[in-house]
């Protein structure tokens, strides 16, 4: 018997993996910022380097569920911002903990920027006419194909 896999699991792995992958990559490029001012720059630089890496993750992770909404688009909504968020959490407590320990994140928002660019494209993104009608079609069941 085959066995059925979820059509969410994509948007309950992914982001996880993502926030370690963010945290190292974080740490990785704040070497080369240390050196480039005084104490309040170069935390500046902690805080801004973790924000902009959440920024471009939660454009990815936003695209995703407008482009591939599946059967249940609010369930796959709901589930990608959930890990997002978990996967944000991941990426600020993996990276304060790796490599260099003195200059940790003090501005603890700039860690959850992911999950709220996520929430932002989606809505901008389910707004727009090619994507609205996709979601619509998605989500009712009278239109779907019966794979049973």
């Amino acid at each position: 018997m085959k066995q059925k896999r979820s059509g969410e699991t994509p948007a309950l792995v992914v982001p996880l993996l993502l926030g370690v992958l963010i945290a190292v990559i974080w740490r990785v490029i704040l070497p080369s910022t240390q050196n480039l001012g005084d104490e309040q720059e170069v935390q500046a630089a902690v805080d801004g380097t973790l924000a902009g890496l959440g920024l471009v993750a939660g454009v990815l992770t936003g695209v995703y569920p407008l482009v591939w909404p599946g059967r249940r688009p609010v369930v796959r909504v709901v589930a990608l911002l959930l890990t997002c968020t978990i996967g944000a959490a991941i990426a600020w407590q993996l990276g304060d903990r790796l490599d260099n320990p003195e200059l940790p994140l003090r501005a603890i928002g700039s860690a959850f920027i992911w999950p709220a660019t996520t929430a932002v494209v989606i809505m901008i993104g389910a707004i727009m006419p090619w994507t609205s009608r996709r979601l619509e079609l998605a989500s009712r069941s009278d239109l779907q194909p019966d794979f049973n």
